[in-house]
């Protein structure tokens, strides 16, 4: 396994490290915009080391967290939660096989920092089946690394790539694709974007969406 798995505390450092600080504000916004009341129950799509669910749970929320990885999950599981928070159901699987969850079952899906790990292909299956996981005025919350703007944004960006991929790949032994239009394919799987937020002269960003009727 890659090193950094071994503890939150080292993940959490290297995330920091790669969005230059501003991991911690992107969680928040994301726990914010996917619990909308305590009791919510909530599907976190590739929860990693826990960070945003200890946040779900802290905001009252009923949280089912999926990761791929055994090791995430057991250090998702260490990680210190509130003594009146609920208990998470943790699933080892991939987003892939998100369609074995129950349909109409959640109030909020929430996807941070996955799909630019993900091929179109396997994005476009795991946004459209994400949807069918939301009961009704239900919400679909995804951050992650985008394309900035054209102009001096997207320039700027290209420069910063060069030294964070090298320093992702030292990190975590892979290398993220920036999402060319996050809110497009989010509407292509049959949700209606309600709003978006960015950080990193644009290019990481949180997108909330709803199921069309």
């Amino acid at each position: 396994m890659r090193w950094l798995e071994g503890s939150p505390e080292r993940y959490d450092a290297g995330m920091r490290l790669l969005t230059f600080g501003r991991i911690a504000k992107l969680h928040a916004a994301v726990a914010e915009a996917a619990v909308a009341a305590p009791d919510d129950r909530v599907l976190e799509i590739g929860c990693g080391t826990g960070a945003v669910t200890a946040l779900l749970q802290g905001r009252g929320a009923h949280v089912t967290a999926i990761d791929q990885s055994p090791e995430m999950l057991e250090q998702a599981q260490r990680r210190p939660s509130g003594k009146s928070a609920a208990p998470v159901e943790w699933l080892e699987q991939t987003a892939a096989e998100i369609d074995r969850l129950p349909t109409a079952a959640y109030d909020s899906v929430v996807l941070c920092l996955c799909l630019s790990d993900m091929s179109s292909s396997e994005r476009a299956f795991v946004l459209r089946e994400s949807a069918l996981r939301l009961a009704a005025g239900g919400r679909l919350v995804v951050a992650d690394e985008v394309r900035a703007p054209r102009g001096w944004r997207r320039a700027t960006q290209r420069l910063w790539r060069i030294p964070q991929a090298c320093l992702g790949w030292l990190l975590v032994g892979s290398l993220s694709r920036p999402l060319p239009d996050l809110a497009g394919e989010i509407r292509n799987a049959g949700m209606h974007v309600t709003r978006a937020r960015a950080w990193m002269l644009g290019s990481l960003q949180l997108v909330v969406a709803e199921r069309r009727p």
